[in-house]
């Protein structure tokens, strides 16, 4: 196994992060690289013989198209499997992987189980070597999101420990945009616990103003329609009405913020860092949800900066 060179390359530390993981559980003694940008993959590769490359479409100065293009160009890497990991889905942008010569491509926000489930077939199919994965190490109670401790998360000045969505994290103190709760209990809403407070009033009797609409999707499959009710360069709140099972905390998700004007789009990765019932029973049909941003994509954060320079 110590002969399987793989290269995890996306400019979201997160994604990398929840990649590597699922990669070494999946094989323990395969030899990680990892790039921030395709300049930096391209330039890995040129130093070592690498077996397998895990690649970010959207990426600054050198996309991940233009990494495929460059490796189906070398005579090194004419055959090298390569999977393409991105938010984009539409039809012309699958069938343009394809063209370049694509091996394998997932989108996000991907569960756990799905990438694994790629990746195992990808590297039987071109380099025959089995999984060795042992004892699964997925969160207990089928969570799709990995507990990457409070660095990823951001830290907080106030932490507890809670079983939320099928895995103990840490949870750090209500953001200044929520209210503090006199008292708090965690519900069992379907798949995430959330928190409850006395000051929890329904949606239609919040004062604060909405500042426009976005659209989510989550990595366990679900979607929903946010009401923002705040946003910044770092994280966006939202209000919507449950439909179905409630997304794991820290799962993936991909945000749509549209700016109706200009109809430009950003599309950010991010992951669920608090959700909080807006009624307090366990029936609450309103949730208001905190996404923590991972993209550092200049062109998004300038979409998305424009956006709110109009809404605030």
């Amino acid at each position: 196994m110590a002969a399987l060179n793989i290269l995890v390359v996306d400019d979201a530390a997160f994604i990398r992060d929840l990649v590597k993981k699922a990669v070494r559980d999946t094989y323990p003694g395969c030899e990680l690289h990892e790039a921030v940008d395709g300049r930096k993959a391209i330039s890995i590769m040129n130093g070592k013989s690498i077996n397998l490359v895990l690649c970010d479409w959207e990426m600054p100065e050198v996309s991940g198209i233009e990494v495929l293009q460059w490796m189906r160009a070398d005579e090194r890497y004419k055959k090298v499997p390569f999977m393409m990991i991105t938010s984009r889905g539409e039809r012309d942008h699958v069938l343009k992987a394809v063209e370049a010569g694509v091996s394998e491509y997932i989108g996000k926000p991907f569960t756990r189980e799905n990438f694994v489930g790629k990746l195992a077939k990808l590297v039987y199919k071109h380099l025959k070597i089995r999984p060795n994965q042992g004892e699964s190490k997925a969160a207990p109670g089928g969570g799709s999101a990995d507990v990457l401790g409070a660095a990823s998360v951001g830290g907080a000045a106030k932490v507890a420990g809670g079983d939320l969505g099928g895995a103990s994290v840490l949870m750090g103190a209500t953001p200044k945009a929520m209210a503090e709760p006199k008292t708090v209990a965690a519900a069992d809403l379907g798949g995430a616990s959330v928190l409850m407070g006395e000051q929890a009033a329904p949606a239609r009797k919040s004062a604060a103003k909405a500042r426009g609409l976005a659209s989510v999707r989550f990595g366990s499959g679900g979607s929903a329609k946010l009401v923002i009710k705040d946003i910044s360069l770092q994280e966006l709140i939202g209000v919507f009405r449950r439909e179905g099972p409630l997304p794991a905390l820290l799962e993936q998700v991909v945000l749509d913020i549209v700016d109706q004007d200009s109809g430009d789009v950003a599309r950010i990765n991010g992951y669920v860092r608090m959700m909080q019932a807006q009624e307090p029973h366990p029936d609450a049909q309103t949730i208001q949800m905190l996404i923590r941003y991972v993209d550092d994509d200049p062109e998004k954060l300038a979409t998305l900066s424009r956006f709110i320079a109009k809404v605030r």
